[in-house]
C-alpha cells in the first residue's frame, strides 16, 4: 500500500483509531498496520492488525478498504469483548484442545494478548514456528514482529501477538499418511520430476502441484490410501526436499508479486504468460487456474510442451 501515515490520516474518519505505522512480514506474505484502538470509556488496545493475511483470505489493497475494515473491527476491541474472547478461548483449549499439549503451552502464553518474545516468553521449543503455524491453522489471527525490542533488554527478537478477532475456520496442510506417501511414490515410479531421473530415490516427497500458499479452508482435503492412481498423478509430482523448498519460495514470490516463476530460468509457459491472470482469484480452488502453464506447477507437462515447441520450430 503506497501511502504515508499523514495521507492515511487525511482519509481516516475515526478519531478513536490512532495509526502508528505500516509493516510487512515478507516471509509469511503478511502486512500489518500498527494501531491503538481507543474506546469512548477510555479503554485502549495497542497492537498490529493484519490487513494482508492469506489464512483468513484478507487481501486489502487500498487505503479506503483498510479504513472500512478498521472501522468494522473496532467494536471487537472493547474491554468487554476482549474479556469474553479470552474466557471463551481459554475454555475451548481446556476442553476441545486439551490433547494438543505442546501447542496449548504456546496458546496459553499468548492468551494475555501481549507481545511475546520467542526467545524469552514462549515455551522453549526448537520447532516453535510449527506451533505458531498450528495456531494460525486453527483459525486464530496472529501478528508477527521480527525486530521488536525485548522488554528490559538491549536486544531485539521475533515477537508474536494474539489478536482478539473472532476465530475463523480451520485451515492447514492436507493429511498425508506414511502409507499414502509410499503409494504415491510407487504410482509415480520414484521419478524425481525436476531431474527426470530415478537416480536419487531417497528423500522423495509427493509435492502438491497446487501450492499451499494459495489454499483456503475449502481447499484442504484428506488423502486416503485408496485414492485412485489417476487422482494421485493429477494432484502430485515427486520432488526432493531441496526442490520442494525451492518451489515453495517461487510460489510465495508469485503470490506476493503476481509474476509467475520460471523453471531453469527459461521464460516459457505452456499456458498463459509470466503475469498472474487478472481474472483469477489469489486463493481458493479457483486460484489453481492461475498456476496452470507455469513450469513449477506441473514440471513434466511443462517439459513435454517445451520439447514439442522446440521440435516444431527446428
Amino acid at each position: 500500500m503506497n501511502i504515508t501515515i499523514e495521507e492515511f490520516y487525511e482519509l481516516l474518519d475515526n478519531k478513536y483509531i490512532i495509526v502508528e505505522s505500516f509493516r510487512e512480514h515478507s516471509k509469511a506474505s503478511e502486512k500489518y498496520i500498527d494501531v491503538t484502538f481507543v474506546q469512548k470509556d477510555g479503554f485502549t488496545w495497542k497492537g498490529s492488525i493484519p490487513y494482508y493475511y492469506r489464512r483468513t483470505g484478507l487481501f486489502i489493497e487500498t487505503p479506503e478498504e483498510l479504513i472500512e475494515y478498521l472501522n468494522e473491527i473496532y467494536s471487537h476491541f472493547t474491554q468487554k469483548e476482549i474479556t469474553e474472547f479470552q474466557a471463551k478461548e481459554r475454555a475451548r483449549w481446556n476442553n476441545e484442545m486439551s490433547g494438543k499439549k505442546t501447542t496449548k503451552g504456546f496458546f496459553d502464553e499468548l492468551l494475555d494478548l501481549e507481545w511475546k518474545s520467542v526467545k524469552y516468553d514462549l515455551p522453549n521449543n526448537p520447532n516453535w514456528a510449527r506451533r505458531i503455524q498450528d495456531i494460525k491453522e486453527f483459525g486464530y489471527t496472529l501478528a508477527t514482529d521480527t525486530r521488536r525490542k525485548v522488554k528490559d533488554k538491549y536486544e531485539t527478537d521475533t515477537h508474536i501477538l494474539l489478536v482478539p478477532l473472532p476465530k475463523g475456520g480451520v485451515t492447514g496442510y492436507e493429511v498425508m499418511s506414511a502409507a499414502f506417501k509410499a503409494k504415491a511414490i510407487s504410482v509415480m515410479e520414484s521419478i524425481n520430476v525436476f531431474e527426470y531421473s530415478k537416480a536419487n530415490k531417497h528423500g522423495l516427497l509427493p509435492d502438491h502441484k497446487f501450492p499451499e500458499i494459495r489454499w483456503d479452508e475449502e481447499t484442504r482435503q484428506e488423502n486416503p490410501e485408496e485414492m485412485p492412481e489417476r487422482e494421485i498423478k493429477e494432484k502430485f509430482q515427486l520432488l526432493d526436499n531441496q526442490r520442494n523448498q525451492q518451489k515453495r519460495e517461487v510460489c510465495r514470490k508469485c503470490f506476493q508479486t503476481g509474476i509467475r516463476g520460471q523453471l531453469y530460468g527459461i521464460n516459457y509457459y505452456y499456458a498463459g504468460t509470466e503475469k498472474w491472470p487478472d481474472e483469477v482469484p489469489k486463493i481458493g480452488k479457483e486460484a489453481e487456474k492461475g498456476c496452470v502453464g507455469c513450469g513449477w506447477y506441473d514440471i513434466q507437462k511443462w517439459r513435454e510442451s517445451l520439447n514439442e515447441f522446440v521440435n516444431n520450430n527446428k
